[in-house]
């Protein structure tokens, strides 16, 4: 046999491997090595929901907030309520110190109602991998995508949950309002949800998702990275998750009071 030919036989070969793996691993492989180059641009794509450590609560004086028929306390006493806003559901509540929160107040199923009415994503691609059980509501929803990671798709992952994890983890990436990169399980006597952030690093946006069976609340917590004012505390963030509640005032007015 000449050289040519051990070359093109050689080469044929190498040809066949790649063809074989490719038909056979060729997803998985794209889409793992996707789902890994997100992880490392947004790192809160690796994480999934741990429980909280720090289960204390802020007791120093504060006021109640409520809107929406929706209720909570924040430990603070410096709401500066000439420059609240209300946008809709959404409330923008400034504080003094220099510290905000938007506050978001909706059915526990919004998040579907609204991917159901455009079809991004398609809610199918949900009830193809988790069953049905995970379009009954946005936390059924939202824990399947938080609990998604890069580290499940492999070589063995069949093709169309492959391509199905790869698409979950991509929402994963672009949905939480946070710089940090932290999932908590929360929970209190009325609510469960999540919290997305961790305190102790100082993020500049920190996330909390309650959920009820008839009311869904988002506070999104923002605070300066630095400065004179002092961090905020898991104790205060525990303040807002433990007592928050349903009010029995269900219109658009944001009531501020003492607590």
């Amino acid at each position: 046999m000449s050289k040519l030919a051990r070359i093109l036989l050689w080469f044929g070969g190498i040809v066949v491997v790649i063809c074989t793996y490719l038909w056979f691993f060729g997803v998985q492989t794209f889409c793992a090595l996707e789902a890994r180059r997100i992880g490392r641009q947004v790192p809160i794509v690796k994480s999934i929901p741990l429980e909280l450590e720090d289960l204390s609560v802020s007791k120093v004086q504060g006021e109640k907030v409520s809107f929406l028929g929706a209720g909570f306390e924040v430990p603070w006493e410096d709401v500066d309520e000439k420059t609240t806003r209300i946008v809709g559901n959404w409330a923008l509540i400034h504080f003094r110190s220099g510290n905000s929160i938007i506050l978001c107040v909706g059915p526990p199923d919004g998040d579907i109602r609204a991917m159901s009415k455009n079809k991004t994503p398609d809610p199918q691609l949900f009830a193809a991998m988790y069953g049905p059980e995970v379009l009954r509501s946005d936390y059924a929803m939202h824990k399947a995508i938080f609990e998604a990671t890069p580290s499940q798709i492999t070589l063995s992952t069949p093709t169309n949950r492959a391509a199905g994890l790869a698409s979950v983890i991509l929402i994963k990436a672009i949905m939480p309002p946070t710089t940090d990169w932290a999932i908590y399980n929360i929970r209190s006597k009325d609510f469960k949800g999540f919290q997305l952030g961790n305190p102790a690093r100082r993020p500049k946006k920190m996330c909390l998702e309650l959920y009820a069976d008839d009311v869904e609340i988002e506070v999104n917590i923002m605070q300066s990275e630095s400065g004179r004012t002092p961090a905020i505390t898991q104790a205060e963030i525990n303040r807002i998750i433990q007592t928050a509640h349903k009010a029995a005032r269900t219109q658009p007015v944001l009531n501020v009071n003492p607590a």
